[in-house]
């Protein structure tokens, strides 16, 4: 069966019976453009049902229907009192609408209100080299993004918000990527560096004030800690950011993250999702595993490379807390990939995280069809299921795995998936060009 963008036939069959210099390759612009939002009323419900193959052929618009909790008792003991049964409310929250002392990202309350008067702290975390891990603070981020960064790796980029982390990294530096998650969460970034071609977006007049990178005089919250010679050894931590902004008088005001939609409640799938396998290259593979105990998804991370079919992996855990990394929620989001700089030594990819696109969520041991939808770049994103209904994800935290739309995905022994992850052609060598910024500007 042969690589399309999506290995089409055989899981889609099987989910419907249960549901710069001369040399380098450059792109010409890579401006962020704002389109209007969408409508539901506009969208076109057969034109959703083709392009999502696991949808059902015949979308409808019909709610999901309610699940066991939600369903009032039909009868009463004998001798009750005649008087009406209540109905169990169900959990559900946003996606406009969230409870005081709720967090927007998790759908859960927190133990300290005050801290969602600010804005995220975004933090990029390093995979590679294997001796980094086991990483810091990953298990306290409330949204965490992993996509490929080039050389056959991939790397993680951590958004914390409803709670802080005393110790979090090794930080490295950032990609194009970054930028769609500092504007989505209009968060406070922290990175290592960056080459030019990727500083130079960050560097506009909306987002400049809002990047927090080591200086001789910011330790805290940014500290070298190990052996000075060592190359992995910045942290941060998120209990110190607030101070830090108010001497340099920056804004740290509460932002408006609305958009996500939870509830306690299981849509009803037909399709199990208990375990899925992603495989960014021979050297980075990773797989996650749905514990029904604790009603998470496990992460297990690869410790050797795949040679002649051989895999190898162990449990990913975190220093901080000791306990392996887990997640409510996994998103699968397929973007457009493209390589924005490419040489014999060098590639540097771009994703675009705007407009609409596919996907599949994990949630409770089941897989479902979503879409993704991020017209405005300075909001969060949306995400639904083929027949227009919010996609509610399950209160708590929530892991994306950006993947390309090239990515082959398939189904694996017993409930599980496979997503085999594929870069699109290089185009033909071109000659670098300057890129405007947001505000249509040349970079300085």
């Amino acid at each position: 069966m042969g690589k399309l963008r999506i290995l089409l036939l055989l899981p889609f069959a099987i989910l419907l019976a249960g549901c710069a210099p001369a040399g380098w390759q450059v792109a010409t612009s890579r401006a962020i453009q704002v389109a209007p939002p969408a409508t539901p009323s506009a969208v076109d419900e057969q034109r959703l049902a083709n392009q999502h193959p696991l949808s059902s052929t015949t979308p409808t618009t019909e709610t999901l229907p309610a699940s066991p909790q939600q369903t009032a008792p039909q009868a009463t003991p004998q001798n009750a009192p005649d008087r009406p049964t209540a109905t169990p409310m169900p959990y559900v929250q946003g996606s406009l609408y969230f409870s005081a002392g709720v967090n927007p990202l998790t759908g859960l309350k927190v133990e300290q209100p005050a801290l969602l008067a600010r804005r995220p702290i975004v933090i990029k975390v390093t995979n590679f080299p294997r001796s980094v891990r086991p990483q810091w603070g990953l298990s306290r981020a409330d949204h965490v993004y992993e996509y490929y960064i080039g050389d056959a790796m991939s790397r993680f980029i951590g958004v914390f918000y409803g709670q802080d982390a005393e110790q979090v990294g090794p930080i490295r530096s950032a990609r194009l990527f970054d930028e769609h998650v500092m504007r989505a969460y209009q968060g406070i970034f922290i990175f290592g560096w960056a080459d030019d071609p990727i500083l130079e977006p960050l560097l506009t007049p909306d987002l400049k004030n809002r990047l927090v990178v080591e200086q001789a005089d910011n330790c805290p919250p940014l500290c070298r800690i190990g052996p000075s010679r060592a190359y992995n050894n910045l942290f941060a931590d998120t209990r110190a950011v607030a101070a830090y902004l108010e001497w340099r008088r920056n804004d740290n005001s509460r932002q408006n993250l609305s958009g996500l939609r939870f509830e306690e409640a299981v849509p009803p799938s037909g399709n199990p999702g208990s375990r899925f396998a992603i495989r960014y290259s021979n050297i980075s593979y990773n797989y996650w595993e749905y514990d029904s105990a604790r009603g998470r998804y496990l992460r297990y991370q690869e410790t050797a490379d795949q040679k002649d079919g051989q895999l190898s992996y162990a449990p990913l855990t975190d220093s901080l807390s000791g306990e392996q990394l887990s997640a409510s929620n996994v998103l699968v989001l397929l973007l457009p990939h493209s390589y924005y700089l490419r040489s014999s030594s060098t590639e540097i990819l771009d994703q675009v995280f705007t407009g609409e696109g596919r996907g599949y969520a994990f949630r409770d041991g089941q897989i479902y069809p979503i879409l993704w939808s991020h017209p405005d770049p300075n909001r969060l994103p949306t995400f639904s299921l083929p027949n227009g209904r919010a996609y509610p994800l399950k209160p708590g935290n929530v892991w994306f795995e950006i993947l390309s739309e090239e990515t082959v995905f398939s189904p694996a022994e017993g409930s599980g998936w496979s997503f085999d992850f594929a870069l699109p052609e290089p185009p033909p060598t071109a000659t670098p060009t300057p890129r405007g910024l947001k505000d249509g500007t040349q970079s300085p």
